[in-house]
């Protein structure tokens, strides 16, 4: 991973230790000339007759394609749309399975969720639907399957879950369920943001019915995307303006951010990049080669993972999350007694040390199942940080503690 970090400007240029990365990705410099390149040459609107906007539209349209093989649905780009961020997409698919329920149907969410794949579903409250909570049971976040079962009921309808916390890292049962439900009739949402950048996404394998992610998390500029799986999408009335085709584009209301979805398309190549580097032939798939990529990702995060946890151990510090390297990625959660989570970050801050304090938008994982009404510190590692950033953040801590 060490050539890969020579590949991302803002983290070569040392002048900050990037620790809040489940914040947002730091972008290699071939997505940042793609963006560029897109601004310069393809600053037009799509489905023109004219050169570039041939161009845009098929580039667009390609990076569609690649996206729906990036989450394991190859063959059906009609199924990806994109959108501003995960959370409004979340929003616009809640509005529109609303329409298909009936007063006092079900929706499951769960208490370790990012509130982008919660709020959408609990203010269809307003409309008679009934909203559980399936609550982690202790300090690990973890999900319990018996505790599922006793929320499911021939009256749910959607179970909405992440498939890793953004806050804690842990993992959420996101197969298990989906094949809990393979015989139920209520459809499985997963938020795949955090996830994403750790592990390649495989809605095939989690039998999940819509997905959505952010590409900002995953080395690209700010753009969501949400992937809604044939069966159930042909079921949903769509967005968009009345004289438009069925499709994704009934999913893109109003123009899109082009230079980003191109972008985005350059992430995608660094990681196949990456996939080539570790020795994944050309002529396999390019979904082989993102396999290999976060293989070689997850191996690399889980080293500097364990000299995290190591050194935060060593310090006192309480940890929130799973105890050891497993079910979880290489995001932590931690308090230090005596001193609270934001005053800890603007100290960090001031060192050139960027990690993020409060509830990350899990408030209510925060406030209600972790009764940490201050929050926690958040500190996150992707594939270009190193020991040096580990080492920075806990020497700073150090000094915090004695």
């Amino acid at each position: 991973m060490r050539e890969a970090r020579t590949r991302f400007p803002a983290v070569m240029a040392g002048e900050t230790v990037f620790l809040d990365n489940a914040s947002g990705a730091q972008l290699p410099e071939r997505v940042l000339d793609a963006m560029q390149h897109a601004m310069r040459t393809l600053q037009v609107n799509k489905g023109g007759h004219y050169p570039a906007s041939q161009r845009v539209t098929a580039a667009k349209e390609r990076v569609r394609e690649r996206t729906a093989a990036f989450l394991g649905a190859p063959h059906d780009a009609e199924g990806v749309a994109f959108g501003a961020n995960a959370t409004t997409l979340l929003f616009l698919l809640a509005e529109a399975v609303v329409d298909t329920l009936e007063e006092g149907d079900e929706i499951i969410v769960t208490g370790l969720d990012h509130h982008a794949n919660r709020d959408p579903w609990l203010r269809l409250a307003r409309r008679g639907v009934v909203v559980r909570t399936w609550a982690p049971r202790s300090a690990d976040g973890a999900l319990h399957l018996g505790d599922l079962e006793g929320l499911l009921n021939g009256r749910t309808r959607v179970v909405a879950m992440t498939a890793a916390s953004n806050l804690l890292g842990t993992h959420g049962p996101v197969a298990d369920v989906g094949a809990r439900l393979a015989d139920h009739p209520a459809r499985l949402v997963v938020d795949a943001v955090h996830h994403a950048p750790h592990a390649l996404p495989d809605v095939a394998a989690w039998q999940a019915d819509a997905v959505a992610f952010s590409p900002y998390k995953v080395f690209a500029p700010h753009l969501g995307a949400l992937w809604i799986h044939e069966t159930w999408r042909a079921e949903l009335p769509d967005w968009g303006l009345s004289f438009l085709p069925t499709g994704p584009l009934r999913w893109e209301p109003g123009t899109q951010n082009h230079e980003a979805i191109l972008a985005w398309g350059a992430a995608l190549d660094h990681l196949t990049w990456l996939g080539e580097r570790l020795g994944v032939p050309g002529e396999e798939s390019e979904r082989a080669r993102w396999r290999a990529a976060y293989h070689a990702i997850d191996a690399y995060e889980r080293r500097l993972l364990e000299r995290l946890l190591t050194g935060l151990d060593a310090l006192g510090a309480k940890r929130y999350g799973a105890r050891g390297l497993d079910g979880r990625t290489a995001t932590v959660g931690f308090t230090l007694q005596g001193h609270e989570p934001l005053a800890i970050a603007k100290y960090l801050g001031k060192a050139g040390i960027a990690v993020t304090a409060g509830h990350a938008y899990a408030e209510r994982l925060v406030t209600e199942h972790l009764e940490l009404p201050d929050g926690v510190v958040r500190a996150s590692l992707l594939h270009y940080s190193d020991e040096s950033d580990v080492d920075a953040l806990l020497a700073e801590l150090a000094t915090i503690v004695t």
